[in-house]
């Protein structure tokens, strides 16, 4: 992320460093003897930390019941498998190499997303997200994530979606260790509007500008869908491990639209707590957020150092010229 303190030291690629490990482990309260697995921190550890269940239960009965409209249950379980087909998909982008001009695979992992995104603005479900969740605090951030890491069937989940258990540690701890940036995510309200450019240099016309969660959910998809033009711009200042960050920050995208999908089918459903929709909807929203802060640190944003070394450049350019 472009703000923060040191952000980049603070995010774990796949493999959670001993830093962040100290710092996931401290911020719960935690012993930080031993490296954790996700399965010991839902298991032991975490489940005896104290819960906020009766408050979150409320934040997520207040959500289920402020919807506009009901949630279409056949429909979000279809764009769940379609999402389930994207991350099957990721493999082959690491070895496929940067996209032809005119070719869409990054593009071709987000339409079942976008489906689910704009049925879940239609039915209201992120105006009630926004009006009933609070702001994205280091303390709300930290207690969602806990109660995440109590839910029963986490680790089934992201393992179905390819997550090894290193990785599903590197997706939770990344939550922790970015509460200071996903803090400057603010709800739509909270933004000076328009009217008060005196006081301020930027306002907004609330009117125009989505909830939280929804800008989290399709500025992912947004980010995701422009890399098939952008990589084959920049191939020749591309490096194979600008190409694997990005790739873990898109499946990091995509797992938290994946729990907020998986949500809302269970609100569909009837099936789900309300502690844990208010906990999920938080969670979920941070993973989004987070990756696509960090794919544009990971890949956008290309400095001298980043950048595949110049003698490679040159020689790119004179193959291909």
């Amino acid at each position: 992320m472009a703000y923060g303190t040191n952000p980049q030291e603070k995010y774990s690629y796949r493999v959670v460093t001993d830093m962040n490990r100290q710092r996931f482990q401290e911020a719960l309260g935690l012993p930080t003897t031993d490296a954790p697995s996700l399965p010991a921190l839902t298991e032991n550890n975490v489940g005896a930390q104290p819960k906020a269940t009766e408050q979150f239960a409320t934040m997520g009965q207040a959500i289920r019941e402020n919807l506009s409209e009901p949630l279409d249950e056949k429909l979000i379980a279809t764009e769940l498998t379609g999402i389930t087909a994207a991350f099957n998909r990721l493999p082959d982008l690491r070895t496929s190499g940067i996209p032809a001009r005119g070719e869409t695979p990054y593009e071709e992992l987000t339409p079942s997303a976008w489906r689910l995104t704009e049925h879940l603005e239609e039915v209201g479900f992120f105006a009630s997200a926004e009006e009933t969740l609070p702001a994205f605090t280091p303390e709300h951030i930290t207690t969602a994530t806990r109660q995440l890491l109590t839910q029963d069937d986490l680790t089934e989940t992201l393992a179905d979606l390819g997550f090894t258990d290193d990785e599903q540690v590197a997706l939770i701890t990344n939550i922790i260790t970015a509460r200071e940036q996903l803090s400057w995510w603010e709800r739509t309200i909270e933004y000076p509007p328009v009217e008060s450019q005196e006081e301020h240099e930027e306002g907004v016309v609330y009117d125009t500008v989505p909830p939280l969660h929804e800008r989290a959910m399709a500025g992912s998809l947004l980010w995701i869908d422009g890399l098939d033009w952008w990589l084959w711009q920049q191939e020749v200042l591309i490096t194979d491990e600008m190409i694997d960050n990005a790739l873990w920050d898109i499946k990091s995208m995509l797992a938290g639209i994946y729990l907020l999908g998986k949500a809302t089918l269970g609100l569909a459903k009837g099936t789900i707590a309300d502690e844990d929709v208010a906990t999920v909807t938080t969670a979920s929203t941070a993973m989004m957020i987070i990756g696509q802060e960090y794919l544009a640190e990971d890949i956008a944003w290309i400095d001298d150092q980043m950048r595949k070394p110049r003698a490679a450049t040159y020689e790119g350019i004179n193959r291909n010229s």
